[in-house]
């Protein structure tokens, strides 16, 4: 898989970058601080991701490369950016870690939404752990039920593997291990309540090399997320050009009193050019305009982003 040879070529070690916050009225910042790559790939690791210690011995080549970390855009403080979700009626949160700066950017930080189906990655990712953990391969029964949860987000499937992970407990503890900091669990998968910090953490242990998920594990579940039924595509899949590879989970579902939550999380990448994005989206009168604002944000946030 081309993305996942991609990023097969970072570091174990976590190097330190800037954390850039926004709002629809923020000036975005930047800082000097430069990330160091110990090999000629434009693609960073991740930066906040909370790693197991590891005795392997990593070989540094003799050359290396110096990118700035101010390089990064924040595509939250971009004029149509700003501008567009200054006049939306939901309650709109997201986050974006840029790749090549090795940034991570937030619109309302803070803010908890429901996680929807959306948590359907994180439940696999935390299968995918405990298999691990137990020096055991993945189950065909295992990798049934994944496939439909994932690609098909069959709820029936969520509900048998959040059972075989321990529920609330089994995610908790993942979740915990992976430096989640703003989620808070519950006894139901689809109203965790969390940030999109916390997702782009989930993000970057999927994606990006790290002690947590092998190799294996991690390409499991992007092609998983690459493959993602047509019906089940918004957000990020209809925002991004058909020239992208986009991996995603997204997750929606009517909530009686305040309207419908709409999510859209996961990876896109083009000639060389990988950022990670949560948007999640509140309080929407219908699922229409959700998914709008979902969809729409996407491609800006493309348009900024874009090699």
């Amino acid at each position: 898989m081309a993305l996942g040879a991609l990023c097969a070529t970072g570091l174990l070690a976590t190097p330190t970058s800037g954390v850039d916050t926004a709002s629809a009225s923020s000036a975005a910042t930047s800082t000097t601080t430069t990330t160091t790559l110990s090999q000629t790939t434009t693609i960073t690791v991740p930066t906040t991701t909370t790693l197991l210690t590891t005795t392997t011995t990593t070989t540094v080549p003799a050359t290396t490369t110096t990118i700035p970390a101010s390089i990064g855009v924040n595509p939250f403080t971009a004029p149509l950016v700003a501008s567009y979700l200054k006049n939306r009626e939901n309650l709109v949160t997201a986050a974006v870690y840029d790749a090549r700066s090795g940034k991570s950017y937030y619109y309302n930080p803070g803010v908890h939404e429901r996680t929807a189906s959306m948590v359907k990655i994180d439940i696999l990712a935390t299968l995918l752990w405990e298999d691990q953990q137990d020096h055991r391969p993945m189950t065909s029964r295992e990798l049934s039920l994944s496939t439909k949860m994932v690609d098909q987000s069959n709820d029936g499937a969520a509900n048998l593997l959040w059972s075989d992970i321990g529920g609330r407990d089994g995610l908790d503890a993942f979740n915990t291990l992976i430096g989640f900091k703003q989620t808070i669990p519950s006894y139901a998968w689809g109203t965790i309540e969390t940030t999109p910090r916390d997702q782009l953490q989930l993000l970057k242990v999927i994606v990006l090399p790290n002690r947590i998920l092998t190799t294996a594990s991690r390409e499991y579940e992007m092609d998983l997320m690459e493959d993602v039924s047509p019906s089940e595509r918004f957000g990020l899949g209809w925002g991004s050009p058909p020239r992208a590879t986009v991996g995603l989970k997204d997750g929606y579902y009517p909530v009686a009193v305040t309207g419908w939550q709409i999510n859209t999380s996961g990876f896109v990448m083009y000639n060389g050019r990988l950022y990670l994005a949560t948007i999640m989206c509140a309080d929407n009168p219908d699922e229409t305009y959700g998914i709008g604002t979902a969809t729409t944000l996407s491609r800006l946030i493309w348009e900024d982003l874009a090699p």
